[in-house]
């Protein structure tokens, strides 16, 4: 018998994830497989987009209410293309793996 997963468990809170990330303007999405844990990335979606900041604190929060943070990474990573990166790990040993694109105000090609 195969080892149980945590995929459950983050398909429990990424709907709530989603929606603290819309209502700051930004876009949420799952990558990777949910095998070993959460990876998401937040992409900014409208010129009112919240400071980075304000999204991370409060999927943080939202991920404490659900599934008790042991730690996180009060320090963020720098990625590839600005990417800001934060783990939050989680009762049980769940982890999410948060990746911000940093909101920018210069427009691509026409």
């Amino acid at each position: 018998m195969k080892e149980p997963t945590r995929a459950p468990a983050y398909a429990v809170i990424y709907h709530g994830l989603c929606d603290i990330a819309r209502t700051r303007g930004y876009a949420l999405a799952i990558h990777e497989s949910l095998a070993a844990d959460l990876d998401l990335i937040a992409v900014p979606w409208v010129e009112e987009a919240k400071p980075v900041e304000e999204l991370v604190e409060a999927l943080r929060a939202h991920c404490q209410a659900c599934l008790d943070i042991a730690s996180w990474d009060v320090n963020p990573q720098a990625k590839p293309h600005g990417r800001i990166a934060w783990n939050l790990y989680m009762g049980a040993g769940a982890t999410v793996d948060l990746s911000v694109m940093p909101i920018s105000t210069a427009l691509g090609p026409a």
